[in-house]
C-alpha cells in the first residue's frame, strides 16, 4: 500500500550526467556521471554527484564527490527536485493541524523514522518532519542540541527547495512557513 501524499511521485528512473538531483541532507547536486567501481569481486555502478553551492556562496573550496550506488539510490534519498504540485502539498502539510509522528516517542527511536520519511517522500517528507519538530520543540523549555540541529537542517533544506519552486527568496519562504506553523500553534490552543 502506498502511503504517499497526492501529487508525490518519486523518481525511479536513471539520472543522466548533467541532471540536477536532490540527495538526502546534502540538498541539490549535479550528476557528474555514472561510473563503475570494483568492490571486492563485484563491479558496482555509482552516480558521481557534486554538491551545488548556493548562488551567494563565497566559498571556492571544491567539495569531494559523493558516490551513490545506482541500484539503491532512490532508497538512499536520491530524487528529482520537487515540482509545483509537491510544493503545494508540502505547504498544505505545514498548515494542517497534524504533527504526523507521535510527540511522546523518545528521540533515539523516532529520529531514524524521521530520516526515512525524508528519504521516502522528499520535500513532502521534509514538511511532515518540520511539522513534527515544530511540535516537539514546544515540549521543551530548552530543546536538546540534537533536536535543534536536526530541526535547523530540515528547515534549511525545506526553505531552499520551496523557495526555488515558488520563485521567492529563502527569507520570504521562511516567513511564509513560520506563519503557517504559527497558525498550527493557534489551532492547538
Amino acid at each position: 500500500m502506498d502511503k504517499r501524499e497526492p501529487g508525490v511521485t518519486l523518481q525511479h528512473q536513471a539520472f543522466q550526467a548533467g541532471s540536477t538531483v536532490v540527495y538526502g541532507f546534502h540538498g541539490k547536486c549535479n550528476v557528474l556521471g555514472v561510473e563503475n567501481r570494483q568492490m571486492g569481486e563485484k563491479v558496482i555502478e555509482f552516480y558521481k554527484l557534486e554538491i551545488r553551492k548556493p548562488a551567494l556562496s563565497r566559498s571556492t573550496k571544491k567539495e569531494p564527490a559523493i558516490w551513490v550506488p545506482v541500484q539503491n539510490a532512490v532508497n538512499l534519498g536520491l530524487r528529482s527536485p520537487i515540482n509545483e504540485d509537491q510544493a503545494q502539498v508540502a505547504l498544505a502539510i505545514l498548515s494542517s493541524r497534524e504533527y504526523y509522528f507521535p510527540l511522546n516517542e523518545s528521540w533515539n527511536v523516532i529520529h531514524p523514522t524521521l530520516e526515512n520519511e525524508i528519504r521516502a517522500q522528499g520535500c513532502v517528507g521534509l514538511a511532515k518532519v518540520a511539522s513534527y519538530l515544530h511540535g516537539l520543540k514546544r515540549k521543551f523549555i530548552v530543546p536538546p542540541t540534537e533536536i535543534t540541529k536536526f530541526h535547523d537542517t530540515v528547515n534549511r533544506l525545506l526553505f531552499r527547495e520551496l523557495a526555488e519552486i515558488l520563485f521567492e527568496s529563502v527569507s520570504a519562504t521562511e516567513a511564509r512557513v513560520n506563519k503557517l506553523l504559527k497558525h498550527k500553534l493557534h489551532l492547538d490552543n
